[in-house]
């Protein structure tokens, strides 16, 4: 087990490191000229924005620039933005909490509607009340998640008016307040991810519900529900499990058009006006903190699939 739980450190720390360079270097390539141009100003000389990329370091080889923010992110500074003259890390202090929060707050819609879909889908395989729940699934699926959040605020707007706050609120600010705010946008984006939930799901627990001990608690007269709740579905978590911690993962770093719908102040709505106003530095922060984060998940699923399946810690 301990074996195990070093491999998958070792291996998540090679996999972030490898995207520091990837999001440096691409992050660097295209915009680093355009912010010393912007904070020259328009009619400013090419000595004026030679000058800045000196103070910048820009002038620096590009592998040099990489090392040396390395090492300061290593030692737990991300940089100051030279647009704003914020520290990246005060920054992000007030924007992760609002993806995260979205992001699980999502995934829990998901869950709570995808399993069960799942659980009875695969139960009444080929049957008319499989096809009842597959096949709008589906269609829920199809419909992008811009339209799902378009049409959520029209809802809300018109009808939801006293359960909805269009202004972010944080939680510790009002715990209540912080879930009219948040729970709008979490059942836009966690309905359209649900499908996928259910399929992953159904999938996996029609392949545990033909194994032979089903079979044997069945002959033994246990209760359908428990066979059903207690046994297969506890089989089918693993691969479910992992496919939850990969959904949070991408829903990090895929909430930035619901979060300019519902106007949050979160990473994704940050990148966006990060890339519009070439900063650099910032933008090379919060793609990292969404790298992490995607990491940070699957690590945990993979640390956590273990203890349900001990086969997978003894490979």
């Amino acid at each position: 087990m301990i074996r195990y739980i070093l491999r998958r450190f070792l291996a998540s720390i090679v996999v972030l490191l490898a995207l520091s360079a990837l999001i440096f270097f691409a992050g660097r390539g295209l915009v680093s000229g355009s912010a010393a141009s912007m904070l020259a100003g328009a009619n400013a000389s090419q000595e004026t924005i030679e000058q800045i990329e000196r103070e910048l370091g820009l002038d620096q080889p590009i592998t040099t620039q990489y090392f040396d923010w390395l090492t300061s992110a290593l030692k737990g500074d991300l940089g100051t933005s030279p647009l704003t003259g914020l520290s990246t890390i005060e920054v992000l202090k007030q924007q992760m909490p609002v993806s995260f929060e979205l992001a699980i707050l999502s995934v829990i819609v998901a869950v709570v509607i995808g399993v069960p879909l799942g659980v009875i889908s695969a139960k009444r395989a080929g049957s008319a009340i499989d096809a009842g729940i597959r096949i709008p699934m589906i269609l829920v699926f199809a419909i992008p998640g811009f339209i799902t959040g378009t049409i959520a605020i029209i809802l809300a707007t018109t009808y939801l008016t006293n359960l909805y706050s269009p202004t972010y609120i944080r939680f510790g600010a009002s715990a209540m307040g912080n879930l009219q705010t948040m729970i709008l946008p979490a059942v836009a984006v966690g309905i359209p991810t649900a499908p996928l939930i259910m399929q992953m799901t159904r999938a996996s627990m029609i392949e545990t519900l033909n194994q032979p001990f089903v079979t044997a608690a069945r002959v033994n007269g246990l209760r359908e529900r428990r066979v059903t709740y207690g046994y297969a579905l506890r089989a089918a978590l693993p691969p479910i499990i992992t496919f939850i911690g990969f959904t949070f993962g991408m829903l990090i770093g895929g909430l930035l058009i619901v979060e300019q719908i519902f106007s949050l102040p979160g990473l994704g709505r940050g990148i966006l006006q990060s890339i519009g106003s070439r900063d650099f530095v910032l933008l090379n922060a919060q793609a990292m903190v969404l790298a992490g984060a995607f990491i940070a998940a699957n690590l945990v699923v993979d640390l956590l699939v273990p203890a349900l399946d001990r086969r997978i810690a003894r490979r």
